[in-house]
């Protein structure tokens, strides 16, 4: 009997160590749209799309996943002519998460892990980059494209 219990035993071992961690929107993912997209992603800033709720969010999973994976966005990460400094460039580990979260069904997860509202309270768009005098948001359009979320002139 106690040779059938070490190899079950090392399999469990075996397998449970290969599974990752489920990625989930409240813990996991809300915290880095926070962080780096609610700048633009929400009401009256912007961005087409709002990210601030799960509901609002997990419709645009695939998208979301495919433009910060081919950083796309944030829109400056990509060499784009808007500027708002480094500070939304997401992290290789939390392109990542996102990608983990879109591969593993775009989960909710527990709303009680949702962290504290966080965010910039506008988005202080610069089309012509740090240190002009352009007023903010002169000239821009949000728009949603076949290739993802954009900001144009």
């Amino acid at each position: 009997m106690k040779k059938l219990l070490l190899p079950g035993a090392l399999v469990s071992m075996v397998l449970g160590a290969v599974q990752l961690p489920v990625v989930t929107y409240y813990r996991d993912v809300l915290p880095i749209l926070q962080k780096r997209c609610l700048t633009c992603h929400r009401p009256g800033q912007v961005a087409p799309i709002s990210f601030l709720s799960y509901q609002q969010t997990r419709p645009w999973a695939e998208a979301i996943k495919h433009v910060v994976v081919t950083a796309k966005m944030p829109p400056w990460s990509g060499g784009s002519p808007v500027s708002f400094g480094q500070d939304h460039v997401l992290s290789q580990a939390e392109v990542e998460t996102i990608v983990q979260w879109v591969d593993g069904g775009a989960i909710a997860g527990n709303a009680k892990d949702t962290p504290p509202p966080s965010y910039p309270e506008d988005a202080g768009l610069d089309p012509e980059g740090p240190g002009s005098s352009t007023p903010q948001h002169l000239g821009m359009k949000a728009t949603v494209t076949e290739f993802g979320l954009g900001v144009v002139k």
